[in-house]
C-alpha cells in the first residue's frame, strides 16, 4: 500500500488511485491485467446490463468505488463487501461467501449465510441487484492447462 495525503487532507492508496478519490478522482489506476475466470452480468438494479469480470482469488462486491465488482448506482448495496465471489484455481470451482456488511444477500432466493459453490447461471442478489453468474474458468477450461 502507498498511502498518500492529498492537498485537503484526504488519505488514500496511491497504488489504487491516481488522485484522491474523495476529491472526485474515483477512477482507478490501471492494474496489471489478469485474466478473466467468469462474469457477473447485472440483470437488474442501477447497473442494468453492465458486465463485470471475475478473477482468481477473491472478487469483492459491495456498494462502494473501492470494491471489485463496485455496485455505486445501488443505494441498497452496503458500500462494505456485502459478498465475496472466488475463484479456487486448485479445486477449479467458485465460491460465493458472505462479506463484512450486515445486509443479506441471496442466492437463488435463499439467504447466504455460509459459503456456497457457484453453479452457471445462478442468480445473486446483493442490495437491489441481480447478478447473474457465468463461469468461464471450471474442470473443462483454466488459464493454467
Amino acid at each position: 500500500m502507498n498511502l498518500k495525503r492529498c492537498g485537503n487532507g484526504h488519505y488514500y492508496d496511491a497504488d489504487e488511485y491516481p488522485t484522491c478519490p474523495k476529491c472526485g478522482g474515483q477512477e482507478k489506476a490501471p492494474k496489471k491485467k489478469e485474466p478473466v475466470t467468469g462474469w457477473l452480468v447485472c440483470t437488474e438494479g442501477g447497473h442494468y446490463g453492465q458486465v463485470y469480470e471475475l478473477k482468481k482469488g477473491k472478487n469483492r462486491v459491495g456498494g462502494s468505488a473501492d470494491m471489485d465488482i463496485a455496485l455505486t448506482a445501488d443505494s441498497q448495496a452496503a458500500a462494505c463487501c456485502q459478498v465475496v465471489v472466488a475463484y479456487d484455481e486448485e479445486k477449479k470451482a467458485f465460491v460465493a461467501t458472505v462479506g463484512e456488511a450486515r445486509e443479506l444477500s441471496y442466492i437463488n432466493g435463499q439467504a447466504l449465510l455460509f459459503g456456497q459453490e457457484l453453479q452457471n447461471r445462478d442468480v445473486i442478489v446483493v442490495g437491489g441487484s441481480k447478478l447473474m453468474f457465468i463461469p468461464l474458468c471450471g474442470p473443462d477450461f483454466s488459464w493454467e492447462d
